[in-house]
Parts: structure tokens; C-alpha cells; sequence
């Protein structure tokens, strides 16, 4: 859960504070992860996580191509991102789709050979549906 306080810091911060209030909150999610992801892996073969903001760089779109490096820390979550290459390469036997967004444009990328991350892309005022997931019985 996102502390209120973090939130009200983020938007009275200056540029240094606020990318000191996202790496809280990329702590934040990492932690969650963290503790979430040993159960999941146990008892699934195939985890899908959402996450709003993309976990790696490779996962940064701008206009069909990843985004340049200044951009991300606004971007992406490199604490997320580890946390899920470590957990994945741990368990090579199973497999984890990544659902993310933010950066409006959409792409797919393999960050190991059981992790895939896709991208959704979205317009202001105008949601749309990216793909329809089926998952098995």
C-alpha cells in the first residue's frame, strides 16, 4: 500500500526529492514482491504480476524503441526488476509474465528465457484492451 505521506512528499518535492520519493516507493514494491513471490512460484507454474510501472529498461517504450536512459527513473523500477530476476532465476522451471504500463507506448521483451514483460501502450481519455489472457483450468 502507498503511504499517504509519501504521496503528499511526491507532490511538494522538488526534482531531488521527488526521485528520492519514487525510489521509496520502488523500495515499497520491491519489498512486496519480495514477500509475495516465494508463495506464488511455489504453487504456480506460470505467475503473471501487474505492475503500473515497467521493471526494466528494456520494458521503457517511447515511440517503438526503449526510451533513453535519462528518462528512467521516471520510467521504470530497477528495485522491482531485481527482485524478479532474482526470484526467476531460482526457479527455472517456472514462468512469469510481467503486465505493465506508464510509459504509453507498448513492446514485449524476454529478460530471461522464463521472464517476458509487455508493455501496454494507452492513449490520455482513451483505455483500450492490449491482449485477452487465458489461463488455464
Amino acid at each position: 500500500m502507498v503511504r499517504p505521506l509519501l504521496l503528499q512528499n511526491f507532490v511538494k518535492a522538488g526534482e531531488i526529492a521527488r526521485l528520492a520519493v519514487l525510489n521509496s516507493l520502488g523500495d515499497l514494491a520491491a519489498t512486496h514482491f519480495q514477500d509475495v513471490l516465494p508463495g506464488a512460484l511455489e504453487h504456480f507454474k506460470h505467475v503473471i504480476v501487474l505492475t503500473h510501472i515497467p521493471p526494466f529498461k528494456e520494458s521503457c517504450w517511447h515511440e517503438g524503441e526503449v526510451s533513453a536512459d535519462d528518462w528512467l527513473p521516471h520510467f521504470s523500477c530497477k528495485a522491482v526488476g531485481d527482485v524478479l530476476v532474482k526470484f526467476m532465476e531460482g526457479f527455472p522451471d517456472k514462468q512469469m509474465t510481467v503486465l505493465c504500463g506508464h510509459t504509453h507506448s507498448s513492446g514485449v521483451c524476454q529478460i530471461l528465457a522464463n521472464l517476458q514483460v509487455k508493455t501496454g501502450g494507452a492513449k490520455y481519455g482513451s483505455p483500450m484492451i492490449q491482449e485477452i489472457v487465458e489461463l488455464d483450468k
